[in-house]
């Protein structure tokens, strides 16, 4: 069996990320299996498909139940709705943001974005987040 190798520098670029970050994520001990050859490090492909993998798939984090949880409840809503209902309303915009980042980009998506104009007569448009139905994934 063959097992294909990536360097430090493959993964950094594939991540869009520093090679710095991958190797304090080593120091901490987190992030993807990796081996050690001499002084070299690489990564088995395989290994960091499955990481992204489970990291795309795990919506489990604080805040995101809530949110699903709202829009379930709701069918849609704005982001200023679901900012002012969930996770006690002070969170500010951009984590809110986050959190229906990751449940839009989990497989399968847990949540949808729609642009719709606030009035008929308006170019003004808002984003309306609702639950992705079993038919949309």
């Amino acid at each position: 069996m063959t097992v294909t190798l990536i360097t430090e520098a493959d993964l950094a670029a594939r991540w869009c990320m520093s090679a710095k970050t991958l190797q304090r994520w080593r120091m901490k001990q987190i992030g993807p299996e990796y081996l050690k050859l001499g002084k070299h490090v690489r990564y088995p492909l395989e290994v960091i498909t499955e990481y992204e993998n489970q990291t795309r798939t795990n919506v489990a984090f604080k805040g995101a139940e809530e949110i699903l949880l709202y829009l379930q409840q709701t069918g849609q809503a704005t982001i200023e709705q679901i900012r002012g209902a969930c996770l006690g309303g002070k969170k500010p915009r951009h984590q809110i943001h986050t959190h229906i980042y990751r449940l839009m980009r989990a497989t399968p998506p847990k949540v949808k974005a729609t642009q719709v104009c606030l009035d008929p007569d308006s170019t003004v448009m808002t984003t309306l987040y609702s639950v992705c139905q079993d038919d949309e994934q």
